[in-house]
């Protein structure tokens, strides 16, 4: 199994700071992802090599091939660098349970699926807690030659592509933090008092 951390964000409503690096609760956001991905093969993707340099102290760091392209290009540069299904997470979701990164990864597996991307009640998608299958790839780099960068625009065009209610994931996350994610100073500060009142250890 395949995991990929995207850090390259600009956490420009953060003023600018580096989301992987936060610290939540003594961990930094990727310590915190990275220990829920313990059963994968996990790779860091930063947008250049400025950026890789801070990671250095993690062994799996790769850069974007598509530079400033944004998260698209991350999902590009894991799924070539695996050749195989990958599991994208964000760099901001620091409440990434354990179960629900296996659950994911398993039924995009059952249903031989493109990818796997969960979706709310209301239609909003997660497309960057997802499971992408290596037949993807030359959609997306399709879409970035030709300057494309939403991230759901080529997957959009695939054959089999499993929308996957998050609902489902309630049994091994009963309040769905998993998707939580950390865009403004707000979110920062209830980011630190969700990781001190919930058991976050991403099982």
């Amino acid at each position: 199994m395949n995991a990929a951390i995207l850090v390259g964000g600009a956490g420009r409503r953060l003023g600018g700071v580096e989301k992987g690096k936060l610290v939540i609760c003594g961990k930094t956001v990727v310590e915190r992802i990275l220990g829920s991905l313990e059963d994968f093969n996990t790779v860091i993707v930063c947008r250049d090599e400025e950026q890789s340099g801070k990671y250095e102290d993690w062994e799996n760091v790769i850069v974007d091939e598509f530079r400033g392209m944004g998260p698209l290009a991350g999902i590009h540069a894991a799924l070539k660098h695996f050749g195989d299904s990958t599991l994208i997470v964000a760099a901001d979701m620091p409440f990434l349970r354990r179960n629900v990164a296996l659950k994911l990864w398993k039924e995009r597996a059952r249903n031989k699926a493109d990818a796997l991307i969960p979706v709310w009640g209301c239609g909003k998608m997660e497309p960057l807690l997802a499971v992408y299958s290596a037949t993807t790839l030359p959609e997306i780099e399709r879409s970035l030659e030709r300057g494309e960068t939403k991230v759901l625009a080529p997957i959009m065009r695939l054959e089999k592509v499993i929308f996957y209610s998050i609902e489902k994931l309630r049994d091994v996350d009963e309040k769905l933090i998993s998707f939580f994610n950390i865009n403004t100073p707000e979110d920062l500060k209830r980011a630190d008092e969700l990781c001190w009142s919930t058991d976050s250890a991403g099982e």
